[in-house]
């Protein structure tokens, strides 16, 4: 095994690799999965499985994860601090060994979601600055961990940020002031404000930012996903009564400062208590899955045509990715399942379940050369 001076040498010298390396210790196949997972209430871990569902390594985190970030060209994959989180731990991805940790600033936490730039020169976070609840982005060097820059992020609680194709970064501010004393209290509940603004990384200036109606002010933007098009996708977590009907799910673009609420059966918003979990276009970018752990399903729309496809059910449901097939997807459950579904033609099976493993909320799925 490498160690972890001559393993980032390595890396850095593989710049030109577009995917991944073909050493890879699952035979015959081309993908591997990341998720962070528990076993108990003290037991925290990242894994890789392959296709097969079957766990290739796993590696202790000091604290519960939330959402895998892969780097896009060196051979690295990290797990993100569930919030509020004080560490983004960084491993190789075909053998779990350890490369390096990063923390958030003095009075800084993460929100469990981090990003590389597409050339992978640069490390995204996501930050709350507690003692004033500003939401901050900041901008590190790879693989130092240098600061090189922090802007707003437009609000408070970024939780998740994507990049659009034409490079704005797109960031769900979730609208929650929270302090790590006690981070299950909202200390702004009757004046939250999300959004979704659009930043420019190389400037820090406010491109744009699309917001709710007053009404809807307690309707917190928490994850987000951006397809081909830089159609973005949004799913909201609502903090107000279980019986408010309130929309849970919308579309954005950069050129409008209006949301777009997407449409769906009464019975199925209702099943999803509220709560939106992982945001993802199929690899066409015409399918959208949203998952619901507390409603233990995933929906689905037709982006084009806006309309309502159905449901998969899955208790306790929340990772998501998607393959390279179009219309298909991935999902992991709190129970330790795999599945894989094309939902529009109305087929999902099981892939695997392993004993003992709680997925946690986040999926991640990187391909290699065989």
């Amino acid at each position: 095994m490498l160690s972890r001076r001559a393993f980032l040498g390595v890396s850095l010298a593989a710049l030109s690799i577009p995917t991944w390396a073909s050493s890879v210790p699952v035979s015959g196949k081309s993908e591997l999965f990341f998720s962070a997972f528990s076993k108990s209430a003290t037991e925290h871990f990242i894994g890789a499985f392959g296709s097969n569902g079957q766990l290739i390594w796993s590696m202790a985190l000091p604290d519960r994860a939330h959402a895998p970030v892969v780097h896009p060209t060196h051979s690295v994959v990290g797990a993100v601090a569930r919030r509020p989180g004080f560490y983004m731990d960084f491993f190789n991805p075909l053998t779990g060994e350890a490369i390096t940790c990063i923390k958030p600033q003095a009075e800084h936490h993460f929100y469990g979601h981090a990003l590389f730039t597409s050339d992978g020169t640069r490390l995204i976070a996501q930050e709350n600055h507690y003692p004033t609840g500003h939401g901050k982005i900041t901008i590190r060097e790879w693989p130092s961990g240098k600061l090189l820059a922090q802007y707003s992020s437009g609000g408070i609680g970024p939780h998740e940020s994507v990049l659009a194709p034409n490079g704005t970064l797109v960031i769900a501010n979730g609208g929650l002031k929270t302090h790590p004393d006690n981070d299950r209290e909202i200390l702004n509940l009757e004046t939250m404000a999300p959004n979704v603004s659009y930043l420019s990384l190389e400037t820090g200036e406010l491109l744009n930012q699309a917001a709710h109606e007053q009404a809807l002010h307690k309707l917190s933007i928490r994850h987000l996903d951006v397809n081909q098009d830089g159609v973005v996708a949004l799913g909201f977590q609502y903090q107000g009564e279980i019986w408010d009907q309130v929309p849970l799910v919308a579309l954005s673009t950069q050129d409008s400062n209006q949301l777009e609420y997407l449409e769906m059966p009464e019975q199925i918003r209702y099943r999803f208590k509220q709560y939106c979990g992982s945001v993802c276009f199929d690899a066409s970018g015409k399918t959208l899955a949203i998952s619901t752990p507390r409603g233990g399903f995933v929906a689905y729309w037709d982006v084009a045509s806006r309309a309502f496809l159905g449901v998969d059910n899955c208790r306790d449901v929340c990772g998501l990715v998607a393959t390279n097939n179009e219309g298909e997807f991935v999902m992991t459950s709190g129970s330790g399942k795999q599945l894989i579904s094309t939902p529009r033609s109305g087929s999902i099976s099981q892939i695997n379940q392993i004993d003992g493993a709680k997925w946690d909320n986040h999926l991640r799925r990187i391909e290699f050369i065989v």
